[in-house]
């Protein structure tokens, strides 16, 4: 069952951890809520996965996952968001790698709550932020 309105906007790590089942507690979060991708990330995960023999079964495990899951565009609201957070991180000192920065500003515009075990993104004022490595154990 589908709770609130919180949309989960998945990260790259949280997907490699629910396709190879390696957080319950993840798991369940993503049972409970609507969860999508920013193409970026499902560009990351393309990338990732053409590093691999064509045979490998993780070809088949994502292909599966990237066609059960909403993939989100990265839209022109996108694009508004990006300038001033990146202007924003690099005066205080806290840039983003490209891709993180990407992905960021795409939760941010959206106002989804992005789920990664990233480190990084904690520096991102205003992003709502599910670090599925420090999920309470309550929530299993």
């Amino acid at each position: 069952m589908r709770s609130g309105s919180l949309i989960l906007q998945l990260d790259t790590n949280a997907v490699r951890a629910l396709i190879e089942a390696r957080s319950g507690l993840l798991d369940a979060l993503a049972r409970d809520h609507r969860c999508c991708l920013s193409a970026v990330v499902a560009a990351e995960i393309r990338f990732g996965l053409s590093r691999l023999p064509a045979s490998s079964r993780l070809h088949g495990l994502v292909g599966s996952f990237l066609a059960s899951i909403e993939i989100l565009p990265w839209t022109s609201r996108c694009a508004d968001v990006y300038g001033p957070l990146r202007r924003d991180l690099e005066s205080h000192g806290r840039p983003l790698a490209c891709m993180d920065l990407l992905i960021a500003t795409h939760a941010l515009a959206c106002d989804h709550t992005l789920v990664s075990a990233d480190r990084a993104f904690h520096s991102v004022p205003q992003l709502s932020l599910i670090d599925w490595n420090e999920l309470p154990a309550g929530n299993d």
